[in-house]
């Protein structure tokens, strides 16, 4: 069935215009015959169909992420399939896509935008698996009649998109989707991950706000190959560039969590101070920082100067009758000892005060050392975990042993780095200033992680075992003590029980 003005849809919806079209859909205002209501009817596979493997496997998916609910969420409200082409049935948003306002946003709306879409992935990653949107560009975020952003188009896999790219043919706009991509996704393992939409998110601000995508057609790719990231051009706060900056790191593991966006623009909205997120590309805003104000006489002095008493003016008084019993016994001190003395003092006074200042002088130096060292140990770590994404040497043939045995050993950097990071906290818990970067390194193991678990569980799916043992063994050794392996053999040998059992 060919799709068209005023036909009668799966017995119930009257199309009236078609809204979009992408590569694998089309969306359409129609009219539910049964309510009259007015609905958005999105259609996969839109005219041909699929084979009945394609609509099984859309079945399954959309079961999994159907009864999500969140309020930046569109949320359909009705699944099912027509002459073989699954179809969705979505509240109707009359203020149309974000696309309408590609050059046009302005600031105090960007950030609003970006509220409501972090909100929105913060909820979508923290399922368990979590959901990964993997195509979050303007024509796929709706805006509701309050105005409230609305991620839409969420939940479909890779390999639900390659069984629609067969079934239909077109590829037109996989090429628009390319602009959106993070460079991890031209990579030797293309999966993407939660920071792939963080990518993307940061592509499709930087177009609202620009009119253009900030790498062309090509997106992540040229990022990947050299290319630095755009400034953003304006009349825009430090703030949102700065943001927008994190948003397109070429490095996944040092761009924000979608959690750490929405808290940035809740504070920035609320007024307040928004939190810093450690990133060693970008530095801090100098207003953010101010430096505490030191009096002149003390920016003159590279150590500090003991201070030491004046020596009293001696007071004139009355002389008491001479006693010679007394002056015998206790006999006068001459007054050249007693200067003496006190300049003895005053000597005395100041060595201790050089000695101490050089004893002080000495601990910060020893800090500065500790801290140089942490912070090495820090980048050795980052190093070697960055190599080891791009290792071809270390394919599918080394059955996992060489990556388990690679990722140990930066998590055996890591742990001497953490190590060293508290006993600096408790030997100089005055002079600390060192930024750490473990959440940074959590993070990046957290990404390589749930990498290799998703090509592990998409290879078994697929009954390709041999695949799905290499990356399982893979994720058992970016996470020592990962149970995966074990439970993967444990359903292999019971699978094996069960085919012999049939065959006996």
């Amino acid at each position: 069935m060919q799709l068209e003005e005023n036909k009668i849809f799966a017995n119930r919806y009257r199309l009236l215009r078609l809204l979009g079209r992408g590569g694998f859909s089309e969306v359409w205002l129609a009219e539910d015959v049964m309510t009259a209501l007015q609905v958005a009817l999105k259609v996969y596979a839109p005219g041909g169909g699929m084979d009945e493997r394609g609509v099984q496997l859309f079945s399954t998916e959309f079961a999994l992420v159907f009864n999500l609910n969140h309020s930046n969420l569109l949320k359909p409200t009705y699944y099912d399939t027509f002459e073989r082409m699954p179809y969705l049935v979505l509240p109707y948003c009359e203020r149309g896509s974000a696309a309408n306002l590609v050059g046009q946003m302005r600031e105090p709306e960007a950030w609003l935008f970006l509220r409501d879409i972090a909100s929105g992935l913060e909820y979508l990653h923290s399922q368990e698996p979590p959901v990964i949107h993997q195509d979050i560009k303007p024509d796929n975020i709706l805006i509701d009649d309050s105005g409230r952003y609305l991620l839409t188009d969420f939940g479909i896999s890779i390999k639900a998109r390659n069984t629609l790219r067969k079934s239909i043919l077109k590829t037109e706009a996989s090429v628009g989707t390319l602009a959106y991509m993070g460079p991890e996704r031209f990579s030797k393992y293309p999966l993407p991950i939660k920071a792939s939409d963080i990518f993307s998110l940061g592509a499709t601000l930087y177009e609202l706000l620009t009119g253009l995508v900030p790498f062309g057609e090509h997106g992540g790719l040229l990022l990947q190959h050299g290319a630095e990231i755009p400034a953003l051009e304006g009349d825009w706060s430090d703030e949102l560039k700065r943001l927008v900056e994190w948003c397109l790191q070429k490095e996944t593991w040092e761009r924000p969590s979608a959690t750490e966006i929405r808290q940035y623009c809740e504070a920035h909205l609320n007024g307040e101070k928004p939190p810093v997120v450690p990133s060693p590309s970008l530095p801090e805003p100098e207003e953010k920082t101010p430096e505490p104000e030191v009096p002149e006489s003390e920016l003159s002095q590279s150590e500090p100067e003991p201070v030491v008493p004046e020596p009293p003016e001696p007071v004139s008084e009355p002389e008491p009758p001479f006693d010679a019993e007394k002056s015998q016994a206790h006999p006068r001190v001459p007054a050249k000892w007693l200067k003496g003395g006190i300049a003895l003092l005053v000597v005395v006074g100041i060595v201790v005060g050089v000695w101490r200042g050089w004893e002080k002088k000495q601990q910060e130096e020893e800090a500065r050392a500790k801290a140089m060292e942490i912070e090495t140990r820090y980048k050795e770590y980052r190093q070697y975990v960055h190599e080891g994404d791009s290792l071809t040497v270390l394919g599918n043939n080394s059955g996992g042993d060489d990556y388990e045995q690679f990722y140990l050993s930066a998590v055996g950097r890591y742990d001497a780095a953490l190590r060293l990071e508290e006993e600096y906290r408790s030997d100089f818990p005055e002079t600390w200033d060192v930024v750490s970067r473990k959440d940074t390194v959590l993070k990046k193991i957290e990404e390589v992680y749930t990498l290799f678990v998703s090509m592990a569980e998409e290879a078994e799916q697929m009954q390709d075992y041999g695949m799905a043992e290499i990356f399982y063994r893979r994720a058992a050794g970016v996470k020592p003590g990962s149970t995966l392996w074990e439970e993967f053999q444990a359903r292999r040998e019971a699978a094996q029980d069960s085919i012999n059992e049939i065959k006996e």
